[in-house]
């Protein structure tokens, strides 16, 4: 996909403001994406005018871009991974090669994850829930609510073998448990309630058009259907949600490296940091803050996402996962 300069609002007049002292580079970087469709609306024109160098997009699932840059390893195309869980990178640590941005050290210390990737910005995992669509169940607060079986058939959620985001949300529920045994009994009844979608973008919608009650989603995603006036409410889980950043890392053996470089450091600058509080995530720079229509994050409870063990355990959890759904289904 090839993505033309266009005018995007406040990011592009800034932009258009840092124009003429920035230098202009040659050339095409190719960017592998699972960032949703606003980013990439808002972000890569600003890129674009400032650097002069052209973005070429490929945009799938973190699974699918994965299996693609494996493929692709003995002849590299792309040149950045952009956007997905950090534990993709670091269990697969052949396929990436190490950049420390120039913006580095503005970066939140606890939002530093890896020598392998940089964090993007740091996500959230909620509950988006449409009350209407809850009969005579409650609105869930809490983990433990999903594995009530009157959620049968009512609970969206991405597949975990798919979709990074849904990755953590597992992850975080193994986590929050005394046993991991007891993390993968609950999360097996939470998943007899689900219904799977190959898309984690997929999961709010379903929850906003009224197809489902729950999903389970990024706060960022949950907050553009609230924002835009849709029937649902945000959630954030009692016994704690996983503050996880995502990564942007360059691939190994990249062949346009030091444009992979310049568009890894426009996302972490201060002009990219602030499109991405103005479209609802929280930013990883310390100077940047977050929008005011998210919930200050000192009021959500942190449940002390371990990214090392998600990253380390993460075959062999993928298998017992794989199993459970052959279980289940």
């Amino acid at each position: 996909m090839n993505v033309r300069k266009n005018t995007f609002g406040a990011g592009v007049a800034l932009a258009t403001a840092l124009f003429s002292t920035t230098a202009l580079a040659d050339g095409v970087v190719n960017v592998y994406t699972a960032v949703p469709q606003n980013f990439i609306d808002e972000m890569i024109p600003v890129f674009e005018q400032q650097t002069g160098i052209r973005v070429e997009l490929i945009q799938a699932g973190s699974g699918e871009l994965l299996n693609r840059l494996t493929a692709e390893a003995n002849s590299p195309v792309g040149d950045v991974l952009w956007s997905v869980d950090g534990t993709v990178v670091d269990f697969n640590p052949d396929l990436f090669e190490p950049y420390t941005s120039i913006h580095d050290d503005d970066l939140l210390p606890q939002m530093r994850k890896s020598e392998l990737w940089s964090p993007f910005t740091a996500v959230v995992s909620v509950f988006l829930v449409n009350p209407s669509r809850l009969g005579d169940m409650d609105i869930p607060t809490s983990w433990a609510d999903l594995e009530d079986p009157g959620y049968k058939g009512m609970i969206s959620t991405a597949r975990a073998d798919r979709s990074g985001s849904a990755y953590i949300q597992y992850a975080t529920v193994v986590q929050i448990h005394e046993s991991e045994d007891e993390g993968i009994e609950a999360y097996s009844r939470m998943l007899g309630n689900f219904v799977l979608s190959d898309s984690s973008g997929a999961v709010p919608r379903f929850v906003n058009d009224g197809e489902l009650a729950i999903g389970i989603t990024l706060e960022d995603a949950a907050l553009r259907y609230k924002a835009g006036g849709g029937p649902v409410e945000i959630i954030y889980p009692s016994e704690g949600t996983a503050i996880a950043p995502d990564a942007i890392t360059m691939v190994r053996g990249a062949p346009n490296t030091g444009n992979a470089q310049a568009f890894i450091d426009f996302v972490l600058s201060v002009e990219g940091q602030q499109i991405v509080a103005e479209l609802g995530r929280r930013p990883v720079r310390g100077d940047i803050a977050s929008s005011d229509a998210l919930v200050p994050i000192t009021e959500i409870v942190d449940m002390d996402y371990d990214f090392a063990w998600a990253a380390n355990e993460r075959a062999r959890l993928m298998d017992i996962w794989s199993d459970m759904v052959l279980d289940v289904q």
